[in-house]
């Protein structure tokens, strides 16, 4: 199965549509993974089961619509980009979206090239790399920007030869690993790298739990050790 960060689900209960977009991102990358409902009672289910990338769903379906669907991401699902399709006209959900880091809006009918210039910015490889000591930012900031926005996934980092991961679970570190080094004794080690690089990837991969203190305890116990 493909990466998450390639794992697309489509919701929308015109079976030509969603066959259409489907098709299209497959002819041009082979790499996409590609899970399509008609309805957003069958989408909530998905979600339940597998991790995505980016979801795109029509606002007006049988059963649970679009807006519920879309607030059930933002909630359960944070770090999750969102492109809400609509015929229907209304300036407040273009304006709910707008306001919502990582949603878009796309009325219909649209130009598919435009339609997968959106997804393709969507879905993006969203890792970062930067040195530490030349922006003047802090690992202990990119942390607490991960836990506050319930990030669900992996923070690698690197400062020369060393190389740490830092698991995160709806915004809580689960798991930290500096060589031979975990739990805690590893996360104490990466916050006293100054300079630094960094990644950071969706991910649903389990991962044992090594750390059981909360984010905030842990930055507080340990900020003030280096």
């Amino acid at each position: 199965m493909a990466s998450i960060s390639n794992r697309i689900l489509i919701v929308d209960d015109e079976d030509d549509l969603t066959w259409s977009i489907e098709r299209s991102l497959k002819k041009e990358n082979e790499q996409y993974d590609i899970i399509c409902v008609d309805s957003g009672d069958k989408a909530l289910e998905v979600l339940k089961q597998i991790s995505f990338n980016l979801v795109i769903t029509d606002i007006r379906m049988p059963g649970a619509d679009g807006i519920t669907l879309f607030n059930y991401v933002k909630k359960h699902y944070p770090a999750m980009k969102v492109i809400i399709m609509s015929a229907w006209h209304s300036p407040e959900i273009k304006e709910m979206v707008a306001q919502t880091s990582g949603s878009f809006f796309v009325e219909k009918p649209f130009d598919m090239a435009e339609l997968k210039k959106i997804i393709h910015k969507a879905v993006q490889n969203s890792s970062r790399k930067y040195k530490g000591c030349l922006i003047d930012i802090e690992l202990k900031d990119i942390i607490r920007h991960n836990c506050q926005n319930k990030f669900n996934g992996i923070l690698n980092i690197t400062n020369g030869k060393k190389k740490g991961v830092i698991y995160f679970r709806s915004g809580e570190i689960i798991h930290v690993q500096v060589g031979e080094l975990i739990g805690e004794s590893a996360f104490k080690d990466v916050l006293n790298w100054n300079d630094f690089q960094y990644d950071t990837f969706l991910t649903d991969t389990p991962v044992k739990k090594t750390i059981h203190s909360g984010w905030k305890t842990l930055l507080e116990k340990f900020s003030t050790q280096t």
